[in-house]
C-alpha cells in the first residue's frame, strides 16, 4: 500500500468518442433481467493489488484478484448473479496531511484536468476482465457523499468553497452542516458541471469501448440537500431546488449520451425520494414528501436524457455502529430508514417488510412508462450488539435471504430491470453490517 505503480504499468492512452443515437423500443423490450451485486471497491482493490505486484503484467493481476480472490466466475457459475454495479471515479486527493499512508489509494485526478494515467488504464482493464467474466455492469461516475470524493471535492477544485472544507468534513466526519451550507451551489456552479464533465468524459472513453456497461449511474445517491430545500423555498421564482436538480442530471445525461453507445441507458443514481405524497394508499409507510432532500424521483422521470429509473432501499429498523473517524475522533455510523415506517404502526419485523413492500410499490408508480432497477438493497435486524453482526448470525442471515428474495420477486412483478444486492465484501472493504459472502449470495439468488 502507498506505493507507486511502476512506468511499465503505463499501458495505451483513451479512445475516441462516438456519437450517440436514441434509444431504442427494441433495445428497451430486450434490456436483460439483472440479478446484480454492489461492489464498489473493485477499482481500488485493483490498484492495491498491481501495487504489491509490479514485475507482473496488469491485465494478469486484475484478472487474478476477480477470479482468485474474489472468486466472481464461480459467484457467476453458482448463482443467477449476472451484473455488478461499482464506483468508475475517485476523486480523492492523491494524500493528504493527517491521512494515513494508502487511504486514498487508486485517486485519478492528481489536479483538477488531470489524470492519473495509471489509474485510468488499471479502469480499463478492469472493465475489459470484467467484461470477459460476462458480467453485465453499471458503472457510477461521482459521488454525493464525502466517500471518494463527493461534491464538495468538485467546489473546492473550482475555489467555490475554502480550501480544507472537503478534507476537514471528512476527518470529522462532521459534514450535515457543510452540505446545508454549500449542496446547492454544486449544481448551480458552471465550472462545477464543466469541470464534472471534463472529468467525466475520459471515463466514457474508456467505458465506451465495452457492450457489457449496461446502463451508468450520473452520481451515486444525488440530492440537492440544503437551505433551499431545508425551507422548502425556490431558488429562483417557481424554480424548487428538485428542478435545479432534475435538470443538472438531464444536462449530465445529454453529455453522456452523446459520448457513449446508444445501447447504455442513463440513470441518476438517486435513492428514490418524493416532493409530493406517494400516489398510493398506504398503511406503513409516511405519506410526508421528503422535500428536504431537494430530488424528486418523478420530476426526475419526466426528463428525456435519463433513459431509466433507480432507488434504493435500506428500509429495516435503525442501527447504530460506534466507530473511530480517521482523526481519531469517535462517531456513530447510524443505518437504516427506520423514520419511514408510520408512528401508528409498532416496529414489528413484518412490519418493516410490509413498509419495503409499499416502498417498492410507490416508487414503481413514480417510474412512469420508463425501465427501472434497484440500485441497492440492504436490510437488517438489530436486536442488540450481537445483531450486528449479521454474518455470524445465523438467524438474521435466514431473515435477510427470505426478504431479499421476496422484495427481488415483488420489484420484478412491478416491473424492475435488475435488483443488485448491498454488499458483496471486497477483500479491504468489508462492511460488517450489510456484508455478504458469495455463499449467503448463492441462496438469494440460486442458479
Amino acid at each position: 500500500m502507498g506505493i507507486p505503480i511502476s512506468r511499465r504499468a503505463l499501458l495505451s492512452g483513451v479512445i475516441s468518442l462516438s456519437v450517440t443515437a436514441k434509444l431504442s423500443p427494441k433495445m428497451l423490450a430486450q434490456f436483460p433481467r439483472l440479478h446484480g451485486i454492489n461492489a464498489y471497491y473493485l477499482l481500488v482493490e485493483s490498484y492495491r493489488k498491481v501495487q504489491q505486484q509490479p514485475q507482473r503484467p496488469v491485465q494478469d493481476v486484475v484478472r487474478d484478484y476477480l477470479a482468485q480472490d474474489l472468486q466472481l466466475p464461480e459467484l457467476r457459475r453458482r448463482s443467477q448473479i449476472n451484473a455488478i454495479r461499482f464506483w468508475a471515479f475517485n476523486d480523492y486527493p492523491v494524500s493528504a496531511p493527517g491521512v494515513p499512508e494508502g487511504s486514498f489509494d487508486a485517486a485519478l485526478w492528481s489536479a483538477p484536468n488531470q489524470v492519473v494515467q495509471p489509474v485510468l488504464n488499471i479502469l480499463n482493464i478492469l472493465v475489459e476482465q470484467l467484461s470477459e467474466l460476462d458480467f453485465y455492469l453499471i458503472p457510477t461516475l461521482g459521488n454525493y457523499w464525502l466517500s471518494y470524493g463527493g461534491i464538495l471535492r468538485y467546489l473546492e477544485w473550482v475555489k467555490a468553497i475554502p480550501a480544507g472544507t472537503w478534507l476537514n468534513a471528512f476527518m470529522t466526519l462532521q459534514d450535515q452542516d457543510k452540505y446545508l451550507k454549500y449542496g446547492a451551489n454544486f449544481y448551480l456552479n458552471p465550472q462545477v458541471e464543466q469541470l464534472f464533465q471534463n472529468h467525466t468524459r475520459q471515463v466514457l472513453n474508456v467505458l465506451n469501448k465495452y457492450p457489457k456497461v449496461i446502463a451508468i449511474d450520473i452520481l451515486n445517491e444525488p440530492r440537492g440537500k440544503g437551505v433551499y430545500a431545508q425551507e422548502n423555498r425556490p431558488v429562483k421564482p417557481n424554480v424548487p431546488m428538485q428542478k435545479v436538480v432534475a435538470d443538472w442530471l438531464d444536462r449530465q445525461g445529454g453529455f453522456i449520451r452523446k459520448t457513449m453507445s446508444n445501447s447504455v441507458h442513463i440513470t441518476s443514481g438517486e435513492e428514490g425520494w418524493l416532493a409530493q405524497p406517494p400516489k398510493l394508499a398506504l398503511t406503513y409507510l409516511k405519506s410526508e414528501p421528503q422535500t428536504h432532500e431537494g430530488i424528486d424521483l418523478a420530476v426526475n422521470m419526466t426528463r428525456p436524457n435519463l433513459t431509466m429509473g433507480t432507488i434504493h432501499m435500506y428500509t429495516h429498523p435503525a442501527a447504530e455502529l460506534q466507530k473511530t473517524s480517521l482523526a481519531g475522533l469517535p462517531f456513530t455510523d447510524r443505518r437504516g430508514w427506520d423514520y419511514l415506517l408510520r408512528s401508528d404502526q409498532p416496529g414489528s419485523w413484518q412490519n418493516y417488510q410490509k413498509l419495503g413492500d409499499e416502498w417498492l410499490r410507490s416508487r414503481a408508480l413514480a417510474m412512469g412508462n420508463k425501465p427501472w432497477y434497484l440500485g441497492e438493497l440492504g436490510w437488517c435486524r438489530p436486536r442488540s450488539d450481537q445483531d450486528k453482526r449479521p454474518l455470524s448470525n445465523r438467524e438474521l442471515q435466514d431473515d435477510r435471504i427470505t426478504l431479499y428474495r421476496h422484495w427481488t420477486n415483488l420489484a420484478f412483478s412491478l416491473g424492475a430491470k435488475g435488483v443488485f444486492l448491498w454488499l458483496l465484501d471486497g477483500l479491504q472493504h468489508q462492511d460488517e453490517f450489510y456484508g455478504m459472502t458469495r455463499e449467503q449470495i448463492q441462496q438469494i439468488f440460486p442458479a
